[in-house]
């Protein structure tokens, strides 16, 4: 179980993540009566255990000047990526880019050694474990030092 880190306030309230593979949502809404009633229902949640997926897009950084500042104003939609040690790890990786000739790679080095290289308007699917432990960058190969993200691997 994690604990998040709340800003301290007045009024807190800690936030844990799940342990199991499912999630409960409790609503006490008012009948006629004016009495509370109480529902639980059960939410399935998004992921399976052992099995992170990611849907990467590439992005155009808002309002960047790239010619005077001679840096490409590219960037991945996902700046930080989140796993557990013996993960199964699925990206979906797709060039969104405006401009048609624009390849894109998501690169990771060693240990997972990780390089779809696309074009305009293609995707790759990248599938790997997370069997290593540690924070391992990720990038594209055609726009560093910009276009860059993180894989982040806990136990």
């Amino acid at each position: 179980m994690y604990l998040l880190d709340v800003p301290s306030q007045a009024n807190q309230e800690l936030v844990f993540a799940q342990e199991t593979n499912e999630s409960s949502l409790s609503m006490a809404p008012a009948n006629e009566t004016g009495a509370n009633l109480t529902t639980t229902t059960t939410v399935p949640t998004l992921t399976t255990p052992g099995a992170k997926e990611f849907y990467l897009f590439t992005a155009e950084i808002p309002d960047v000047a790239e010619e005077k500042l001679k840096v490409a104003g590219d960037a991945f939609s996902i700046p930080t990526m989140i796993v557990n040690k013996g993960d199964n790890v699925t990206v979906h990786f797709y060039n969104v880019d405006p401009v048609p000739d624009e390849r894109h790679s998501f690169t990771i080095g060693a240990p997972y050694h990780v390089d779809a290289d696309i074009a305009f308007g293609e995707s790759a699917v990248v599938n790997f474990m997370a069997d290593h432990e540690g924070i391992f960058q990720y990038y594209c190969k055609y726009h560093l030092p910009v276009m860059v993200g993180q894989l982040q691997v806990v136990s």
